[in-house]
């Protein structure tokens, strides 16, 4: 058994800024910081646009660290459209100045990751990557540290001459930093009932990284999108990021409360390559990386109580996210900042550090941001017209109108689906998008995330009554053979095949199934995508 003062569960941006903050801003002597994630190194299960709000270095990292971090670009240009066809886009003639991101870094996520982590450790921040913690441990009412899951079972759950047992980590305090959509935050949420307002409500983002010939474009010209392929009742958007000369990042974001049964996300992420606003940026380019994840995005509303005696919930996890500029991470470094704050106190005696961790969370301008715009989202979900114009009020009222909760958003994302209609599969089919350099098929794509997995090893992804899925295909069509962009699920005849080998962790199948009937459990450490350039 390890024993530690923190515990940090997720080497993502909130739960390396957490540790790196803990370290720095201790007085006197150092908490021992042990920070634990599944992936095989920090950065590998990282994705994002992205475009971040420097505003959460603030406090956390020196000028020096802030000048020599990874960026690929600062925003020169930037553009905002809205998409009525595919050959048809009218381009807003400013910039929302809620949207503007003039002189942000755009950068690597993944990168940007990497290189935190190496601050945190140089910080004395010790780092144990490859082991996915499965269990939370609790003792009389609190949280006391955390259990490692086994290494080295075969298919059938037996032991293999390379077999690890668990290993329990005792801490005073424990950080949930998984990010959206996490096991152990989402388990605890629901066991200690700490739900917000509404249910968490996501999308699924896509992400390609594109190499384009040299001279085409120019490095730091920016252009984010709403409107098609998404219809007007789902909330949609993509971006095009010019990183460099040669490459931009091209991604696209859909609300998983969509209601059509037919809509597969990976498609959609297609036809957005083929639009007339996006082609031109991509033109003779060749897509070399992929990667997609789930966005919280339910905002101010969805925010659960993060904290239980003896653990904090920082940054996606807790649903810190901008639900209009779709940013999270300047958030989640605030919030790691004001978690680590409260737990010094509580290490040198000042009382527990949830509740003022809480309280200071709330005076982050991270918080007011989300609760400016905190009805932008479920307005959105009753058509684009009323979500714009809330956005439009959010940004003219500075958020004080309306000033009441608009409905919306919920039943949460999987009960939203209708079902399937007669010939909506067809004519889904009808509108896709011929193979290119710049449109790979979905394993293409799958290949390039760099994800592996031990296949004999007991399947992560679980069906909780395999005989729903009669019932799920007679009225949705096994709508996860569409949703999952990684090709996970398939049917062969009457069965339903499951490739967790092509699993990318974004979870989407887990918040979207029709039934709820899919249990995502950890797969052993080390596996799942190695992304580099996301």
């Amino acid at each position: 058994m390890i024993e530690t003062d923190i515990l940090v569960i997720g080497a993502g941006p909130a739960g390396l800024a957490t540790a790196i903050a803990l370290r720095r801003r201790a007085s006197g002597e150092k908490p021992r910081v042990v920070v634990l994630d599944k992936g095989r190194s920090p950065g590998s299960h990282v994705l994002s646009g992205a475009i971040i709000d420097p505003s959460g270095f603030k406090g956390l990292l020196t000028d020096e660290e802030v000048a020599k971090l990874p960026c690929e670009a600062k925003v020169v240009k930037e553009s905002f459209r809205c998409n009525m066809t595919r050959g048809f886009s009218v381009k807003i003639p400013w910039v929302p100045q809620l949207m503007s991101s003039k002189d942000f870094p755009v950068v690597s996520l993944t990168k940007v990751t990497a290189y935190l982590a190496q601050i945190a450790q140089k910080e004395g921040a010790e780092f144990y990557t490859g082991y996915a913690v499965t269990e939370l441990v609790e003792k009389d009412g609190r949280i006391v540290g955390a259990r490692t899951g086994e290494k080295g079972l075969d298919k059938n759950g037996a032991k293999k001459s390379n077999y690890l047992a668990s290993e329990e980590i005792r801490a005073k305090v424990t950080v949930l930093a998984e990010g959206g959509c996490g096991i152990l935050t989402d388990k605890l949420i629901a066991e200690k009932k700490l739900q917000g307002v509404r249910p968490p409500t996501y999308a699924i983002a896509i992400k390609e990284l594109i190499e384009v010939p040299s001279g085409t474009q120019t490095a730091g010209e920016v252009m984010h999108t709403f409107g098609w392929p998404a219809d007007f009742n789902t909330y949609g958007g993509g971006f095009v990021y010019h990183v460099s000369e040669t490459q931009v990042m091209v991604g696209y974001a859909y609300a998983l409360d969509y209601a059509r049964a037919e809509i597969d996300p990976f498609r959609l992420f297609r036809r957005f390559k083929s639009s007339s606003a996006v082609a031109p940026h991509i033109k003779g380019g060749k897509s070399v990386a992929y990667g997609a994840k789930v966005i919280p995005e339910g905002g101010f509303y969805s925010v659960p109580t993060p904290y239980v005696p003896g653990c904090l919930i920082v940054g996606d996890g807790a649903g810190l996210v901008d639900s209009l500029r779709i940013k999270g991470v300047h958030i989640a470094f605030q919030s790691a900042q004001v978690a680590a704050a409260a737990m010094l106190g509580e290490l040198a005696g000042s009382g527990e550090a949830g509740p003022k961790y809480f309280e200071l969370l709330k005076s982050t301008t991270g918080w007011k941001e989300m609760e400016r715009v905190r009805n932008v989202r479920a307005s959105f979900s009753w058509g684009m017209p009323y979500g714009v114009m809330a956005a439009g009020l959010a940004w003219m009222t500075c958020g004080k109108f309306p000033n009441f909760r608009v409905p919306g958003c919920d039943e949460g994302d999987a009960k939203a689906m209708k079902p399937l209609e007669k010939g909506a599969l067809e004519r889904e089919a009808a509108d896709d998008v011929e193979a290119a350099p710049t449109q790979p098929d979905r394993l293409t794509d799958v290949f390039m995330s760099g994800t592996v997995h031990e296949e004999d090893q007991p399947c992560h992804l679980r069906l909780r009554d395999p005989s729903k899925c009669a019932e799920c295909e007679a009225t949705y069509g096994s709508p996860c053979t569409r949703f999952c962009p990684a090709e996970v699920y398939r049917r062969e005849g009457e069965r339903l095949q499951i490739d967790f080998s092509n699993c990318l962790h974004c979870k989407t199948c887990k918040i979207k199934c029709p039934f709820e009937n899919i249990d995502w459990t950890f797969p052993q450490g080390g596996d799942g995508p190695r992304y580099t350039r996301m």
